[in-house]
Protein backbone atom coordinates (compact mmCIF):
# COMPACT_ATOMS: atom_id res chain seq x y z
CA UNK A 1 0.00 0.00 0.00
CA UNK A 2 1.35 3.22 -0.94
CA UNK A 3 2.16 5.99 2.18
CA UNK A 4 0.20 8.62 1.05
CA UNK A 5 -0.75 11.57 3.35
CA UNK A 6 -2.32 15.38 3.54
CA UNK A 7 -0.88 17.53 6.29
CA UNK A 8 -2.54 20.45 7.22
CA UNK A 9 -0.96 24.10 7.61
CA UNK A 10 -1.60 23.66 11.18
CA UNK A 11 0.15 20.61 11.44
CA UNK A 12 -3.09 17.67 11.79
CA UNK A 13 -2.10 14.83 9.33
CA UNK A 14 -4.73 12.83 7.20
CA UNK A 15 -4.12 9.31 5.83
CA UNK A 16 -4.81 8.83 2.35
CA UNK A 17 -3.91 4.88 2.31
CA UNK A 18 -6.74 3.86 5.45
CA UNK A 19 -10.24 5.03 5.82
CA UNK A 20 -9.78 7.48 2.28
CA UNK A 21 -7.97 5.51 -0.64
CA UNK A 22 -6.60 7.26 -3.27
CA UNK A 23 -4.74 4.41 -4.46
CA UNK A 24 -1.15 4.91 -7.05
CA UNK A 25 -2.94 8.50 -8.46
CA UNK A 26 -1.21 9.05 -12.19
CA UNK A 27 -1.24 12.38 -12.21
CA UNK A 28 1.13 12.51 -9.22
CA UNK A 29 3.60 10.34 -10.53
CA UNK A 30 3.38 12.32 -14.17
CA UNK A 31 5.86 14.92 -14.62
CA UNK A 32 5.97 18.43 -17.05
CA UNK A 33 8.29 20.86 -17.91
CA UNK A 34 6.86 24.36 -18.80
CA UNK A 35 9.28 26.18 -21.77
CA UNK A 36 9.52 28.11 -24.74
CA UNK A 37 11.24 27.10 -28.16
CA UNK A 38 13.49 29.55 -29.51
CA UNK A 39 15.25 29.17 -32.78
CA UNK A 40 16.59 25.42 -32.93
CA UNK A 41 16.66 25.27 -28.99
CA UNK A 42 14.61 25.97 -26.30
CA UNK A 43 14.87 29.51 -24.96
CA UNK A 44 13.49 28.59 -21.40
CA UNK A 45 12.82 25.68 -19.22
CA UNK A 46 11.48 25.58 -15.99
CA UNK A 47 8.72 23.53 -13.99
CA UNK A 48 6.11 25.48 -11.92
CA UNK A 49 2.53 25.05 -10.05
CA UNK A 50 0.41 22.38 -11.51
CA UNK A 51 -2.74 21.10 -11.55
CA UNK A 52 -3.36 16.99 -10.94
CA UNK A 53 -6.46 15.53 -10.58
CA UNK A 54 -7.30 11.67 -9.36
CA UNK A 55 -10.62 9.49 -7.71
CA UNK A 56 -10.57 8.94 -4.33
CA UNK A 57 -12.77 6.59 -1.98
CA UNK A 58 -13.82 7.35 1.44
CA UNK A 59 -14.96 4.72 3.56
CA UNK A 60 -14.75 6.40 6.84
CA UNK A 61 -17.21 9.45 7.18
CA UNK A 62 -14.52 10.90 10.04
CA UNK A 63 -11.89 11.17 8.44
CA UNK A 64 -13.77 12.20 5.25
CA UNK A 65 -14.32 15.35 7.79
CA UNK A 66 -11.03 15.67 8.73
CA UNK A 67 -9.66 16.03 5.27
CA UNK A 68 -12.46 18.22 3.93
CA UNK A 69 -12.16 20.46 6.67
CA UNK A 70 -8.16 20.73 6.57
CA UNK A 71 -8.34 21.45 3.15
CA UNK A 72 -11.05 23.86 3.13
CA UNK A 73 -9.14 26.05 5.83
CA UNK A 74 -5.51 25.94 4.25
CA UNK A 75 -7.80 27.52 1.40
CA UNK A 76 -9.62 30.03 3.86
CA UNK A 77 -6.49 31.24 4.48
CA UNK A 78 -3.99 30.84 1.66
CA UNK A 79 -1.71 28.24 3.49
CA UNK A 80 -0.94 25.28 1.91
CA UNK A 81 -0.98 21.94 2.85
CA UNK A 82 1.57 19.63 2.01
CA UNK A 83 1.32 16.11 0.23
CA UNK A 84 3.35 13.51 1.66
CA UNK A 85 4.14 10.44 -0.73
CA UNK A 86 6.78 7.47 0.85
CA UNK A 87 8.75 10.64 1.80
CA UNK A 88 8.41 12.41 -0.64
CA UNK A 89 6.27 16.00 -0.45
CA UNK A 90 5.27 18.96 -2.27
CA UNK A 91 3.03 21.77 -1.31
CA UNK A 92 -0.12 22.08 -2.60
CA UNK A 93 -4.19 22.94 -2.36
CA UNK A 94 -7.16 21.08 -3.06
CA UNK A 95 -9.30 23.33 -4.45
CA UNK A 96 -12.18 20.62 -5.76
CA UNK A 97 -13.52 17.25 -4.58
CA UNK A 98 -16.42 16.43 -7.45
CA UNK A 99 -18.62 13.20 -5.69
CA UNK A 100 -19.42 11.03 -8.60
CA UNK A 101 -21.17 8.37 -5.98
CA UNK A 102 -22.29 7.53 -3.04
CA UNK A 103 -23.58 4.43 -1.28
CA UNK A 104 -24.72 3.48 2.25
CA UNK A 105 -21.28 4.17 4.12
CA UNK A 106 -18.80 5.21 1.53
CA UNK A 107 -18.67 7.58 -1.16
CA UNK A 108 -16.30 8.19 -4.17
CA UNK A 109 -14.47 11.41 -5.42
CA UNK A 110 -12.73 13.13 -7.97
CA UNK A 111 -10.27 15.36 -6.36
CA UNK A 112 -7.94 18.23 -7.60
CA UNK A 113 -4.96 19.37 -6.41
CA UNK A 114 -2.57 22.33 -7.37
CA UNK A 115 0.94 21.10 -7.01
CA UNK A 116 2.51 24.89 -6.44
CA UNK A 117 6.22 23.62 -5.94
CA UNK A 118 6.83 22.11 -9.54
CA UNK A 119 9.09 19.71 -7.76
CA UNK A 120 9.04 16.60 -5.45
CA UNK A 121 11.85 16.58 -2.69
CA UNK A 122 12.96 14.71 -0.15
CA UNK A 123 15.19 15.28 2.36
CA UNK A 124 18.52 13.67 3.84
CA UNK A 125 19.33 15.16 7.26
CA UNK A 126 23.34 15.17 9.19
CA UNK A 127 24.48 15.64 12.59
CA UNK A 128 27.52 17.73 12.80
CA UNK A 129 29.04 17.96 16.11
CA UNK A 130 31.66 19.97 17.64
CA UNK A 131 35.27 17.74 17.12
CA UNK A 132 37.63 19.43 19.88
CA UNK A 133 41.52 19.23 19.26
CA UNK A 134 43.37 17.80 22.03
CA UNK A 135 46.60 18.39 23.24
CA UNK A 136 46.64 14.86 25.49
CA UNK A 137 49.51 13.27 23.08
CA UNK A 138 53.29 13.24 24.05
CA UNK A 139 54.15 14.50 20.82
CA UNK A 140 52.43 17.51 20.56
CA UNK A 141 53.74 18.70 23.84
CA UNK A 142 56.74 21.40 23.12
CA UNK A 143 60.02 20.82 24.52
CA UNK A 144 60.01 24.17 26.05
CA UNK A 145 57.49 25.46 28.41
CA UNK A 146 55.49 28.09 26.96
CA UNK A 147 51.96 28.78 27.43
CA UNK A 148 50.15 26.60 24.85
CA UNK A 149 50.76 23.47 23.35
CA UNK A 150 49.94 22.01 19.55
CA UNK A 151 46.84 20.65 19.16
CA UNK A 152 45.55 18.20 16.92
CA UNK A 153 43.78 18.84 13.78
CA UNK A 154 40.11 18.39 14.02
CA UNK A 155 39.41 15.85 11.10
CA UNK A 156 38.11 16.98 7.32
CA UNK A 157 34.20 16.12 7.04
CA UNK A 158 32.01 16.22 4.20
CA UNK A 159 28.75 15.59 3.57
CA UNK A 160 26.61 14.00 0.67
CA UNK A 161 24.15 15.02 -1.62
CA UNK A 162 22.43 11.76 -3.36
CA UNK A 163 20.59 13.89 -5.38
CA UNK A 164 21.54 14.62 -9.59
CA UNK A 165 21.60 18.06 -9.14
CA UNK A 166 21.89 20.75 -6.80
CA UNK A 167 20.33 20.90 -3.59
CA UNK A 168 18.78 23.04 -1.30
CA UNK A 169 20.61 23.05 2.18
CA UNK A 170 18.70 24.03 5.48
CA UNK A 171 20.86 24.25 8.49
CA UNK A 172 19.83 24.37 12.30
CA UNK A 173 22.29 25.68 13.98
CA UNK A 174 22.42 24.99 18.25
CA UNK A 175 22.90 27.23 20.78
CA UNK A 176 25.48 28.91 22.17
CA UNK A 177 27.26 30.44 19.15
CA UNK A 178 27.88 33.77 18.12
CA UNK A 179 28.13 34.80 14.52
CA UNK A 180 28.08 31.01 13.30
CA UNK A 181 29.11 30.04 9.70
CA UNK A 182 29.50 26.70 7.84
CA UNK A 183 31.91 26.49 4.80
CA UNK A 184 30.52 24.13 2.37
CA UNK A 185 31.17 23.42 -0.88
CA UNK A 186 33.16 26.44 -1.34
CA UNK A 187 30.26 28.65 0.31
CA UNK A 188 29.70 30.71 3.38
CA UNK A 189 26.66 30.88 5.15
CA UNK A 190 27.09 32.77 8.12
CA UNK A 191 24.48 34.92 9.87
CA UNK A 192 25.11 37.67 12.08
CA UNK A 193 23.30 36.68 15.23
CA UNK A 194 23.86 35.08 18.56
CA UNK A 195 22.03 31.89 19.24
CA UNK A 196 21.08 31.84 22.56
CA UNK A 197 22.24 28.80 24.89
CA UNK A 198 19.66 25.63 24.83
CA UNK A 199 17.98 27.68 21.61
CA UNK A 200 18.52 27.54 17.84
CA UNK A 201 18.73 28.97 14.21
CA UNK A 202 16.47 27.54 11.77
CA UNK A 203 17.82 28.72 8.21
CA UNK A 204 15.39 27.39 5.58
CA UNK A 205 15.81 27.57 1.98
CA UNK A 206 12.60 26.33 0.80
CA UNK A 207 10.45 29.15 2.57
CA UNK A 208 13.82 31.60 2.67
CA UNK A 209 13.63 32.30 6.17
CA UNK A 210 16.16 32.65 9.03
CA UNK A 211 14.60 32.47 12.26
CA UNK A 212 16.34 32.14 15.95
CA UNK A 213 14.23 30.17 18.31
CA UNK A 214 15.36 30.60 21.94
CA UNK A 215 14.94 28.31 24.94
CA UNK A 216 11.49 29.77 25.53
CA UNK A 217 9.90 29.42 22.74
CA UNK A 218 10.10 32.71 21.62
CA UNK A 219 11.50 33.78 17.34
CA UNK A 220 12.80 36.52 16.15
CA UNK A 221 13.33 36.71 12.04
CA UNK A 222 17.31 37.12 11.88
CA UNK A 223 16.64 37.26 7.23
CA UNK A 224 18.25 40.22 7.50
CA UNK A 225 21.29 39.03 9.38
CA UNK A 226 21.82 36.75 6.77
CA UNK A 227 24.88 36.76 4.63
CA UNK A 228 23.69 36.77 0.79
CA UNK A 229 26.24 38.89 -0.86
CA UNK A 230 25.47 39.18 -4.41
CA UNK A 231 23.23 36.36 -4.99
CA UNK A 232 24.05 32.78 -6.03
CA UNK A 233 26.86 31.72 -7.08
CA UNK A 234 29.05 35.02 -5.04
CA UNK A 235 30.42 32.48 -2.34
CA UNK A 236 28.55 33.93 0.68
CA UNK A 237 24.79 33.32 -0.27
CA UNK A 238 23.25 31.85 2.55
CA UNK A 239 20.23 29.89 0.17
CA UNK A 240 23.16 28.59 -2.32
CA UNK A 241 22.28 25.38 -3.40
CA UNK A 242 24.85 22.25 -2.72
CA UNK A 243 26.29 20.41 -5.90
CA UNK A 244 25.51 16.76 -6.38
CA UNK A 245 28.06 14.25 -4.87
CA UNK A 246 30.48 15.04 -1.80
CA UNK A 247 31.63 18.11 -0.90
CA UNK A 248 33.76 19.31 2.16
CA UNK A 249 32.39 20.97 4.82
CA UNK A 250 33.89 23.02 8.01
CA UNK A 251 33.07 25.48 10.65
CA UNK A 252 35.19 26.63 13.99
CA UNK A 253 33.71 23.87 16.25
CA UNK A 254 32.04 25.91 18.76
CA UNK A 255 29.11 24.70 18.21
CA UNK A 256 27.46 21.95 16.43
CA UNK A 257 24.13 21.92 13.50
CA UNK A 258 22.11 19.85 11.29
CA UNK A 259 22.40 19.55 7.95
CA UNK A 260 19.57 18.87 5.88
CA UNK A 261 19.64 18.50 1.88
CA UNK A 262 16.58 18.21 -0.36
CA UNK A 263 16.71 15.97 -3.28
CA UNK A 264 14.52 17.66 -6.46
CA UNK A 265 12.64 15.30 -8.40
CA UNK A 266 10.00 15.53 -11.08
CA UNK A 267 7.94 13.16 -9.56
CA UNK A 268 7.87 10.85 -6.26
CA UNK A 269 10.62 7.61 -6.94
CA UNK A 270 9.35 4.68 -8.16
CA UNK A 271 11.62 2.57 -6.22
Amino acid sequence: MLDIRYESSAGVSVALDSGVYVGRPNDLFSREWDYKLGYRALATASRGARKASFKAFFSDMAQADAFRRCADADMQKGTPGTLRVEGWFQRCFVVASEVDGIGGDYFAAKLTLVLLDGVWRRGTTTAFTPVQGSADYEFLDLPHDLPYDLGATPPQQYAINPGYSGSPAKLVVYGPAVNPSVRLAGNLYQVDVTVPDGGYMDIDPLRRTVTVVAADGSTTDAFSKAHRGSGEGSGEYVFERVPAGTSEISWDNSFGFDLTLYEEEGEPSWS
